[in-house]
């Protein structure tokens, strides 16, 4: 029961930090000296590490046509970049521009007054923000408090070369949850697993339009018995293994001599990390992708996909300036330069696409059905409690999945947790 114990109190403590976001601002580096050389105002970036390769170039080039501002980024690891910004907020440390990792965390900074309203700015410039589709309208219904910049959706990279070893070739047809369980113990021999589930995602509830939200539980259910029957058949690696990994879990699939895993469950925000991997030798081998199962008679191509937002902090004395880069970086001009880098994009034009599609080294074809599939759904709703009812549900579920606790007092313990979040 650790970590459910631990888990609560991390969780109190997030809630108690949110509260604070109000208020004077102590200075985060950039309001004591806020001007260059050259008269442009300087405005500081908090974002995580894994978005450096492919932010840098965008960044950089928005500072040398810029006349309004110059941008300094700093970058915290990922595992500490949700406490930093909470501890950031709490504190009331001035900043003036920040990446907001998913909906559920927009919901939370925007309900907790953490973020400023940018809906002037979006109408005064005329940006047209239906280019971003529904999960942006979804989540916006109350103001504007931010632009995406990143999509990401789910999907399975492939180790050829373990198919080829066991006389397999990679299915060109988009499998059921039933068939892939199948190929996967296919592949499981010799050391090999046939797949490695990559973060605690809960695919399954997300492609039957379920969310941990839901009053009715029947489908989050369904989702954490199909990762346990993934574990049990031993077609998977084993999810303790996988837990005591952490963040380092897809070491297992791209490390030489790279004969752990077959198939490895991951997002988008792969392709620019694998493909640089093999071009510095790192990865010994080219992967190749498939998309993600799906549940019997449900929509083809229908893989939960994500959405990250640029927003302005509350206690950013440059919003206007703020506002100017990141609408650079939300629109064509940045996000061709992200994409440049391998990287899936909210704002999506033909040019867009083709510099994306171009950039990956893939079959154009089987990706471009993937990523840009009118069936994905959504990967987290829009809701100022789906972060903390989603953390109580990842912590019953590691309780099930390690065998300290059967499905019926998971769920019992999960409804009861999370009563008090609900509406």
């Amino acid at each position: 029961m650790r970590i459910k114990r631990l888990g609560a109190v991390l969780l109190a403590a997030s809630m108690v930090l949110l509260t604070a976001c109000g208020g004077g601002a102590k200075n985060g580096g950039n309001q004591s000296n806020d001007k260059t050389s050259d008269g442009k105002v300087k405005l500081v970036f908090y974002d995580w590490t894994d978005e450096q390769a492919y932010l840098d170039p965008a960044v950089e080039a928005y500072n040398a046509q810029s006349e309004v501002a110059e941008v300094e980024v700093v970058y915290f690891p990922a595992t500490d970049y949700a406490e930093k910004i909470l501890s950031s907020f709490s504190s009331n440390t001035e900043f003036d521009i920040l990446g907001v990792n998913g909906v559920s965390y927009y919901g939370d900074y925007k309900s907790k007054n953490c973020l400023q309203d940018i809906s002037s700015y979006v109408k005064d410039s005329g940006l047209d923000t239906s280019v971003y589709g529904n999960v942006f309208e979804q989540s916006n219904q109350d103001g504007i408090f931010g632009l995406p910049y990143r999509q990401s959706v789910w999907l399975l990279f492939v180790n050829e070369e373990l198919f080829q070893k066991n006389g397999i070739e990679v299915p060109t047809k988009q499998l059921t949850w039933t068939e892939y369980r199948d190929l996967a113990k296919q592949l499981t021999k010799d050391g090999t697993y046939g797949g490695l589930v990559g973060m605690d995602n809960f695919v399954y509830m997300q492609q039957m339009g379920g969310s941990v939200m839901d009053k009715d539980t029947s489908i989050i259910r369904q989702s954490l018995e199909l990762w346990k029957s993934l574990e049990e058949d031993g077609s998977h690696v084993p999810f303790a293994e996988k837990l005591e990994l952490g963040q380092n879990a897809g070491s297992l699939f791209t490390t030489a001599p790279a004969t752990k895993v077959a198939m490895f469950q991951n997002g988008t925000w792969g392709v620019a990390s694998y493909n640089s991997k093999y071009d510095s030798g790192e990865m010994p081998f080219k992967y190749t992708v498939m998309p993600m199962p799906i549940p019997e008679g449900g929509k083809e191509y229908s893989a939960p996909s994500g959405m990250n937002f640029l927003s302005i902090s509350k206690t950013s004395k440059h919003p206007e300036e703020a506002y100017d880069f990141i609408q650079f970086m939300c629109t064509y001009e940045g996000a061709s330069r992200i994409a440049e880098k391998g990287t899936l994009t909210a704002y999506s034009d033909d040019k867009v696409k083709e510099i994306y599609l171009n950039a990956v080294k893939q079959d154009t074809d089987t990706l471009a059905k993937i990523v840009f599939s009118e069936n994905n759904v959504i990967e987290q709703i829009y809701d100022e409690n789906y972060s903390a009812v989603e953390t109580i549900l990842k912590e019953e579920m590691e309780l099930y999945m390690i065998g300290e606790q059967d499905i019926d007092t998971t769920m019992k313990n999960f409804e009861e947790r999370r009563a008090e979040y609900m509406k």
